[in-house]
């Protein structure tokens, strides 16, 4: 399942660098956050905005991609920023030819890395296998990318104040600030430990504080780093907190599927036939529906299963209704907790839109309104029944569309005889493949029961 921006991020990439430009164009510095829940996604819209900004800005930016949790076993946070930084420098060629400028600015770095390395107490050679001491002795005996020099001149004081590192370090980015904008883009902030979060929060700002040009943009779930500020100071409302480190944040919401979903998902729309039974409705639009407001990393773990289960079950290949009731199936189910399968449990079906909410009490998917309104769209042949328990019976008609193949199996799937609304076919039509289709399906639904 490749990256593909199936929510339509790019709007809210463009807005995110149009920010930056404008902020850039100033030579202002600031900190903010976008926010966004667990699963939206805002990994994948900072990988984004990286792209764009060494793609298209290359000249005019200098990225910084730190991911936290990535290095979240060392104590010192700073000691990872000065590694990302050496990291990108010695990628970035065409912003850091080769060269003394570029061998001073590494070696300065490399100077503050062990300074830091020597001042932190934390035993990261049990933790990594990383031999300090012996990387230590590595660097000064050596003449690598230029350190040997600022090494002999300032005589590498392991004991230096951390504070001057600070301010070294500082300084140093503001002369690459000087010339082109700084962007750090902070990732994984809200999975590290309360205590590592809020210190790489601190030494990012004092790295920035009062510098120009020097932009940093912090992915997280607002919420959960409120949480760890609360949990750590007590202070009634972590967002005040925050306020000195985080200038302004912008909301991530959950995003509108594109019709890329069916890119996305190739190897699932794979295990169906879309010329088994041609229909007029693009597949795309009810897959759309059926995932609104799902939020990617949930949504990738929901195609997962579906798909799991489905080769467990079939070897020959469905038609395309079959995968929308699959999918529903396995939606409802897991994301909206519905538990009115195969059994004693019945729908009961007063109307169209009731048919996906099994209680009064339970979530309304989204999916809801727009299922009511394609169902509500099928001429059946509607009598009145001689039944005591049911008012109308609904007899599909013989042209058969994606919504009538959807609903008719649904409520077979369901074996539902209660309700308002009784449906039938006429036999040996179109629609008895479905009867098929439908005993097909209880087997799914019998297994995703069970599959955690």
């Amino acid at each position: 399942m490749d990256k593909l921006d199936i929510l339509n991020r790019g709007i809210f990439v463009d807005q995110v660098i149009n920010l930056l430009e404008n902020i850039s164009d100033n030579k202002a510095s600031t900190c903010f956050a976008i926010d966004g829940e667990w699963g939206t996604g805002k990994s994948f819209v900072l990988d984004m905005i990286e792209e764009r900004l060494n793609d298209i800005y290359s000249e005019k930016y200098f990225v910084i991609r730190y991911n936290c949790w990535k290095y979240d076993y060392y104590e010192e946070p700073l000691i990872a920023i000065v590694s990302t930084i050496i990291a990108e420098i010695e990628e970035k060629t065409e912003i850091f030819p080769d060269g003394k400028e570029k061998q001073e600015i590494i070696g300065m770095l490399k100077a503050a890395g062990i300074s830091l390395l020597s001042l932190a107490n934390t035993a990261i050679k049990a933790e990594t296998g990383i031999d300090i001491k012996g990387a230590f002795d590595t660097v000064i005996k050596g003449e690598k990318d230029g350190a040997e020099k600022y090494e002999n001149e300032h005589a590498y004081d392991t004991y230096l104040n951390f504070n001057k590192v600070i301010d070294r370090l500082s300084a140093l980015l503001q002369e690459i600030a000087d010339k082109y904008t700084v962007v750090f883009i902070v990732d994984e902030l809200d999975r590290c430990i309360p205590e590592y979060a809020i210190k790489v929060l601190e030494r990012l700002h004092h790295l920035s504080e009062e510098k120009s040009n020097i932009i940093t943009i912090i992915a997280t779930d607002k919420k959960q780093l409120e949480c760890s500020v609360k949990h750590l100071f007590g202070f009634a409302e972590g967002n005040k907190y925050l306020e000195k480190f985080i200038n302004f944040e912008i909301k991530l919401d959950k995003g509108e599927v594109s019709e890329k979903i069916t890119e996305k998902y190739a190897d699932y729309v794979e295990l169906f036939d879309k010329d088994i039974v041609f229909f007029d409705e693009p597949i795309e639009e009810y897959l759309q529906i059926i995932f609104k407001d799902i939020e990617p990393r949930t949504q990738e773990e929901l195609m997962h299963r579906a798909m799991l289960i489905h080769k467990l079950l079939y070897t020959d290949k469905k038609d395309y209704s079959f995968m929308c009731v699959e999918l529903l199936a396995i939606v409802m189910y897991y994301k909206y907790g519905y538990r009115a399968f195969v059994g004693t449990n019945k729908i009961n079906v007063n109307s169209f839109d009731s048919i996906f909410v099994q209680y009064s009490n339970a979530a309304k998917p989204p999916f809801v309104e727009f299922f009511s309104k394609r169902f509500n769209q099928i001429k059946f042949d509607i009598k009145r029944s001689s039944y005591a328990n049911d008012s109308t019976v609904c007899t599909f008609p013989e042209t058969l569309s994606l919504p009538s193949a959807i609903l008719f199996t649904w409520y077979n799937v369901h074996n539902n005889q209660g309700g308002l609304i009784r449906f039938k076919y006429t036999w040996g039509g179109v629609y008895e493949p479905y009867k098929k289709n439908a005993e097909e399906l209880k087997k799914f639904i019998e297994v995703l029961q069970i599959i955690k």
